[in-house]
Order: C-alpha cells, then structure tokens, then sequence
C-alpha cells in the first residue's frame, strides 16, 4: 500500500478513536447529566461506594482522553485511560456474569476491538 494511504488511514484511525471517546463524553455531561451518570454508577458494586465522584471522574477522562487523542497530544500515554474504561466497561457492563447466555457478545467484541485500536495507537511510530 502507498505511503499516503496508510497515512491518511491512520489519521481517520485516531480520529475515530478519539471521537469514540470524546462523544459519550460530552453526550454524558450535557444529555444524561451527571446525575444520571452517578445513578448508573450506584448500580455496579465497584463504584456504588462514591457515584457521583466516579461519575465527574468517568466525564472528564472521556472528553479530556477523547480530546487529547483528536488533537493528537502525548497519545502514547493518554490512550491508557480510554482502555482502562472499556475494560472495565467489558467486565462490569457488556458480560452479564448472572446470564452469560443474555450477554451482548457484539459490545463484548466491539470493546476489545476498540481496546486494540487504543494501544495500536500507542505503538504507533508518528
């Protein structure tokens, strides 16, 4: 393949992740709210104990990782927060651990997919 096409390809690559991270962001601060967010957060064990605090938390490493990532800025280590949150994402959210048979294995795949993409851009040599 020529060199531009891998060029441009890789652009619309981090493009994409970032706006994978920066869009349920910002759709979290200003359609759900953060009062929806902490109420889905006090659902799940791991975080019922401080939701709200997890919930600001959750918002700002979104759109700050998303942003980061679209502006292309120390992406080698900013990428880590967004595979941080698919992972627990996939362990908490996608894998329905009381019916595994009920579990969404699509969003379980689409999560690694997008895990892998994340640290591919880690790696990636620009």
């Amino acid at each position: 393949m020529k060199k531009e096409y891998i060029e441009k390809i890789g652009m619309i690559n981090t493009t994409l992740l970032g706006l994978l991270m920066l869009v349920p962001g910002l759709t979290k601060l200003f359609v759900s709210g953060v009062e929806g967010v902490s109420s889905m957060l006090s659902g799940n064990i791991l975080f019922s104990w401080a939701p709200l605090f997890w919930a600001w938390a959750l918002i700002i490493a979104e759109i700050g990782s998303g942003s980061a990532i679209l502006f292309r800025w120390k992406t080698k280590y900013v990428v880590y927060i967004p595979v941080i949150i698919l992972a627990v994402a996939v362990f908490t959210v996608s894998i329905k651990w009381s019916s595994v048979m009920s579990t969404s294995w699509s969003g379980v795949i689409f999560h690694l997919i997008a895990i892998v993409g994340y640290i591919s851009l880690a790696y990636n040599k620009k």
